[in-house]
Order: C-alpha cells, then sequence, then structure tokens
C-alpha cells in the first residue's frame, strides 16, 4: 500500500503564516536610501548564502534590502500580490513548475543566475554498490529503507516530484518531510552506521563533497533532465528599479561556486553574512560587473 507524508496541517499552516506576513512585508522607496528590496528566502543553504551576497552588494549601492525566511509556496504567491520583490532560487522548467503555473502571470523570469543543476533521489555508495541504481530497484529493498525516503521542507518542489516518483514507480515508501539541515543529519548519522537511507538532495549541495552517495538513475525524468535556477521578480519590478533590473539580468553564480558557499554554511559553520563579505572582497572585478 502506498503512504502519503505530507501532514494534513500543512496547509493550514501556510495559510497563517500568509496571513501573518499580510501588510508586513512591503517594496517601496526610502528617504535615505535608493529604495527598499525585499526578498523571499527559501530556507534552502544555497540561496541563503546567495541572497546575502546579494544583499550586502545592493547595501553597499546604497539600497535597503529585507529578506524574509519562508517555505517556498509562499514566497511565490506573496511576490504575486506584490508583498515580495525577488527570489533567487526559481527552480524551473520542473521543479517549481506547479508555482509557476499557478503563479507565473504576474512575475517575471529575469534572468539565469545559476545554469546546471541535478534534482532527484541519492543513496551512499554501499548503497548503490549492493544493488540499488535506480528509483525502480527501490521496492526490491523496502525493508532495508524502512520503507521511508527521507525529505525537506514539505513546500519544497523536490518534495512535490518525491511525491510523483512514489505514485510513478509505485513505491511502497512514505515520504518523510523534516527540513534541510534535519535530513543532512540524518543521513550523516545513518552513513556513519552503515545503515540504508534514500534521500532527495540536489546538486549544487555539500552533499556531493561531504558524503561518498551516489545519485540514482530515474528514467522518466520527474525531477526533470537538469532546471537552471533564475531570478524572479513580481512583474513591475522593472518600472520600480530600472537599475536594479539591470543588475539581475547580469547576475550569475557558477554551480562550483554555489556549492563551495553551501559547505562553508552547512558543513564547517560560517555565518552568511561572513561568507559573503569574505568572497565580495575576494571577487570585486565580478561584482563591479553585475553593477555596470
Amino acid at each position: 500500500m502506498k503512504k502519503k507524508a505530507l501532514a494534513s496541517g500543512i496547509v493550514l499552516m501556510l495559510v497563517a503564516t500568509a496571513v501573518l506576513l499580510s501588510g508586513c512585508i512591503n517594496s517601496g522607496s526610502d528617504d535615505d536610501t535608493k529604495g527598499t528590496v525585499s526578498f523571499g528566502l527559501p530556507p534552502w543553504p544555497g540561496v541563503t548564502v546567495k541572497t546575502e551576497v546579494v544583499k550586502q552588494v545592493l547595501e553597499d549601492w546604497g539600497y535597503t534590502v529585507n529578506t524574509s525566511t519562508l517555505d517556498a509556496g509562499i514566497v511565490y504567491a506573496e511576490m504575486a500580490k506584490g508583498n515580495i520583490d525577488v527570489l533567487l532560487a526559481g527552480w524551473l522548467p520542473v521543479t517549481h513548475q506547479d508555482y509557476w503555473t499557478q503563479y507565473g502571470d504576474d512575475l517575471e523570469q529575469v534572468h539565469v543566475n545559476v545554469d546546471t543543476t541535478w534534482l532527484g533521489l541519492a543513496v551512499p555508495s554501499y548503497v548503490y554498490d549492493a544493488g540499488v541504481t535506480a528509483v525502480s530497484d527501490l521496492n526490491d529493498y523496502v525493508s532495508e529503507f524502512g520503507g521511508t525516503i527521507v525529505g525537506i521542507e514539505p513546500g519544497a518542489g523536490i518534495m512535490h516530484n518525491a511525491e510523483r516518483a512514489i505514485d510513478l514507480y509505485d513505491l511502497d515508501y512514505t515520504l518523510k518531510s523534516s527540513s534541510t539541515p534535519a535530513m543532512m543529519a540524518e543521513v550523516d548519522s545513518k552513513i556513519k552506521s552503515g545503515e540504508w537511507v534514500v534521500f532527495t538532495i540536489w546538486e549544487p549541495h555539500s552533499a556531493f563533497a561531504r558524503f561518498d552517495i551516489q545519485k540514482l538513475d530515474e528514467p522518466e525524468q520527474i525531477f526533470g533532465g537538469g532546471d537552471v535556477v533564475y531570478t524572479i521578480t513580481r512583474t513591475e519590478f522593472a518600472d520600480d528599479f530600472p537599475e536594479l533590473q539591470s543588475f539581475f539580468e547580469k547576475f550569475e553564480v557558477a554551480p562550483d561556486t554555489q556549492s563551495e558557499w553551501i559547505l562553508l554554511y552547512s558543513d564547517e559553520g560560517m555565518e552568511p553574512s561572513d561568507i559573503a563579505a569574505q568572497w565580495i572582497a575576494e571577487n570585486q572585478d565580478l561584482v563591479e560587473s553585475w553593477k555596470s
């Protein structure tokens, strides 16, 4: 029997959070700065540091920057309402397809800021070597995995696609919602004890540097053949901030750079503000090219 993991209270939680946000997130001008820009920030390591880099660049440039850490679905909804200006983590065309279908008419895909990604399910190499090389193999080893796929935040696009994979491949598994740090901690614990674990993961991510893991083959490409990451803005952003529109049309990050940021933040415990400040100081020519 198929098992589903997304709790029934999630919808109520998201609605309540959105209500709390109403009137609290606003773009607009500030008499002492060039204006106030708000960023939606899903709770993922890569976009956390990436947003901090942009925040420090824009603040040095004379803007006031606000960030709001929210579930990805809420970020899209609030952007469509005009309450958030920018998202630096638009995984398209597959991972965030549902959000784009629902809210895309009120949003703009400005520019690809990371041009190479991968998403899917992975296992430790010792599990892969034992014969689990594809998603379709999982039903042969349900007891070894405890019938559980370890996931992240319930609103993440990769979680929706993991649910689709469970349906399409008729997997007798429960998708366990948690958080990105909790997922990483569980994977770390399982690997240290030599246990079997299958989990949602994406690249760029420090997991590929931290652990000896393998991607599972997924021929139906439910997770996509490789998304790119867009900078997304509310529709009127270009009219309100033409200088920043030009900035975001140039802003790009190499996948290896984002992986390094994730490693420093998630695994080495550096503060995002320190990572950003150090990186900006060492890459002034690139930063200035974004602003030119």
